[in-house]
């Protein structure tokens, strides 16, 4: 997606109810690079990503991936541009090596590869030793790194990350980082998180938005 934006916003507007969660006017985020959106619980980060992801359909307005309208816009191969994990991993019950290779397998990508790239993700986030563990055997830190894992390994040309600190322990956040600052150099990857955590903002992002009652502060983007 170069020379474009990743999403084009316009008259965002999502509502539980008589609640509005959301309200974004208008806002572009570049493509390429880690761009955040900061703010405390219940600001209406997680629903934005879910958006994003094309998982949830807003009450109102346009958004627009790679230009193209993603409302009620659900064809598979549009989706299949966006990975999101969720801030409390989602793992199906099996092993760590079936969780890790699921996208690829999905996309029909032959064996050896997928064992390469599965085997290769899991060694640069300190996995390799337990890709043959059941997923219910996992720690909250292991667990996310294999949801991690399962994200970065299709190589979609954008990935959301809700939260994605929240269950590592400090030896496995500076190698997150280290992966996201690769893929964004090599592939032009772009990344886009919600998280509370100035530390990993400090050392990922290069553009942060902050949320505040559902809309972005005038002072950034």
């Amino acid at each position: 997606m170069k020379g474009t934006d990743a999403y084009s916003i316009r008259g965002l507007r999502h509502a539980y109810g008589d609640r509005t969660i959301l309200d974004i006017p208008a806002l572009d985020i570049p493509a390429g690079g880690i761009s955040t959106f900061m703010g405390p619980n219940g600001c209406g980060k997680t629903t934005l990503l879910s958006i994003l992801a094309l998982l949830r359909t807003p009450s109102e307005g346009s958004v627009r991936l790679g230009g193209v309208e993603t409302v009620r816009n659900r064809d598979r191969e549009l989706r299949r541009r966006v990975t999101l994990v969720h801030q409390k991993p989602v793992l199906f019950s099996a092993t760590v090596r079936k969780n890790i290779a699921y996208g690829l397998r999905v996309r029909g990508l032959p064996h050896r590869e997928i064992r390469d790239r599965t085997e290769g993700i899991a060694r640069a986030l300190g996995l390799a030793e337990i890709l043959d563990k059941h997923s219910h055997l996992l720690s909250g830190g292991e667990a996310q790194r294999v949801a991690l894992a399962r994200a970065l390994v299709v190589e979609t040309p954008i990935v959301l990350l809700d939260e994605p600190t929240n269950s590592l322990d400090d030896a496995s956040r500076p190698i997150l980082a280290q992966l996201l600052h690769h893929a964004v150099r090599s592939r032009n990857i772009t990344v886009i998180m919600a998280t509370h955590d100035p530390d990993i903002v400090s050392a990922l992002s290069s553009r942060v938005f902050r949320l505040e009652g559902g809309t972005i502060a005038p002072s950034c983007g």
